[in-house]
């Protein structure tokens, strides 16, 4: 009985297809399915193909718009509706109506036409019981002729009454079914420019067919909605902007809208494509860094050649550009002692300290040799250690060893026994360390005396070795 029901429904179904074919534009729609129910599986959660029963399906489904579809199905079925929750069941006839609404996600007249779907419906048990259900489920149809469909749903449906949720499979045909042979209606045109509305990009507002309905208000070629400008021609290469000098970039971004110039400088002229425009460059024939304002800057210190007066070399703005390692503030160039800092009265070197001064003064008494020779005296060490000392703190300076003689004696013999005492303590510094270039010596015999050699005091004063620290020039 079963396969005779589904049989005669399929020759229906082939009926109305051949009968309503001719149609373009097609509404309604019928649909044949054979269905599958399972009210097992909510209960035990276990997919089995035998707990499945068979039916029949009838659906109407109405076109609302292009979103909406309206499906009204019938259906008759055989069910084995569970009676607890430990496999008790009740074999029994069903018949069901339900009322849903169809979400489309795309027009009925492609190939594929899939769809949401969810509405309400009531089942009959046994002919004598009637509940309720929420129907929601999935629905994909293939077209295989003009208005014909291989329809597939597949649903759950949530049963108002305890132990009623099931799940419902169904596959059939579905057909569309045209109005008749009245014209199709005249495409709508909302604006009035002659392209129909599902042509029109812009609906509402007139315009012309090569821009499919848009509106050209400038006149330039571009529609208004591409338009940058649109109530002032220009170019494509400027979206539709006027671009005076044809530097490619639209007036309204120029700052300089009527000398050609880049990207890079806003539209003005850059004539050493240092990517400053001459406006602002001061130095505009020369390619130069934006630091220095466009101007050269071979060192890199952000001081420009043109005020730099060691351009080759980095230097701080302070000593205008040229280097200083010691940091004092005065140039290496001008620096005596470039390595260790210094005030710029003194060369930028560090000034000798007065006890160190006082140290070089005590040595020209504190120095002593044998009388007549040029032997220094043990006494003499300590006084010559300590300018060892101040030699190493004052790397930079060199000193000058001078030896005097009192009158006593000949001119000569004063003179050779001066630069012996000297060439002594220029030797003893040597030997603790100090390097022969920083020093020198020079003997002054009785030449340039400091007292009165007539009397003792001041022979004893006169014979002397003075220690002078000085900077190279």
């Amino acid at each position: 009985m079963k396969k005779q029901f589904l049989t005669i429904a399929f020759l229906l179904v082939l009926g109305w297809q051949a009968a309503f074919a001719q149609y373009e534009d097609a509404k309604d729609g019928m649909g044949v399915r054979g269905i599958f129910l399972n009210y097992q599986f909510p209960i035990t959660n276990e997919w089995r193909n035998d707990q499945f029963t068979t039916g029949a399906e009838v659906e109407y489904v109405r076109h609302l718009n292009k979103a909406l579809n309206l499906a009204i199905p019938l259906r008759l079925a055989k069910a084995e509706f569970p009676t607890d929750r430990n496999g008790g069941i009740n074999d029994s006839p069903l018949i069901g109506l339900d009322a849903t609404l169809q979400l489309k996600f795309f027009r009925e007249n492609a190939f594929i036409y899939p769809y949401l779907y969810g509405g309400i419906g009531a089942i009959n048990e046994r002919f004598e019981e009637f509940s309720f259900s929420a129907p929601a489920g999935l629905g994909l149809n293939f077209r295989i002729a003009k208005h014909t469909y291989l329809s597939l749903k597949g649903e759950y449906r949530f049963g108002f009454d305890d132990l009623r949720d099931n799940i419902q499979l169904g596959a059939g045909l579905l057909i569309f079914i045209g109005e008749g042979t009245t014209l199709p209606p005249a495409p709508k045109d909302t604006d009035g420019d002659g392209v129909p509305d599902d042509q029109d990009d812009c609906p509402l507002v007139p315009g012309l067919p090569q821009f499919r309905g848009c509106p050209d208000t400038d006149g330039d070629g571009i529609p208004d909605r591409e338009d940058e400008c649109p109530n002032e021609p220009g170019p494509a290469a400027t979206k539709g902007c006027p671009d005076r000098d044809g530097d490619g970039i639209p007036d309204k971004d120029d700052l300089c809208p009527d000398e050609p110039g880049t990207v890079a400088t806003q539209g003005c002229p850059d004539r050493d494509g240092d990517g400053i425009p001459d406006k602002d460059d001061l130095c505009p024939g020369e390619p130069g860094p934006a630091a220095t304002r466009g101007c050269p800057d071979r060192d890199g210190d952000g001081i420009p050649d043109k005020d730099d007066l060691c351009p080759d070399q980095p230097g701080p703005i302070a000593i205008k550009g040229c280097p200083d390692r010691d940091g004092d503030g005065v140039p290496d160039k001008d620096d005596r002692c470039p390595d260790t800092p210094g005030p710029a009265s003194n060369f930028g070197c560090p000034e000798v300290q007065q006890e160190d001064k006082e140290t070089l003064d005590l040595a020209m008494s504190a120095v002593q040799f044998e009388t007549a020779k040029s032997t220094l005296l043990p006494a003499s060490f300590e006084v010559l250690n300590q300018i060892v000392t101040i030699m190493n703190r004052y790397p930079d300076y060199k000193m000058r060893i001078s030896g005097h003689t009192d009158s006593i004696g000949s001119a000569a013999s004063n003179q050779t026994l001066s630069e012996n005492r000297a060439k002594a303590c220029y030797d003893y510094l040597i030997v603790r360390g100090i390097k022969p270039d920083r020093l020198s010596y020079v003997g002054y015999g009785q030449t340039r005396p400091i007292a009165d050699n007539r009397y003792k005091a001041g022979r004893d004063k006169n014979r002397r070795v003075e220690f002078e620290l000085y900077i190279e020039e």
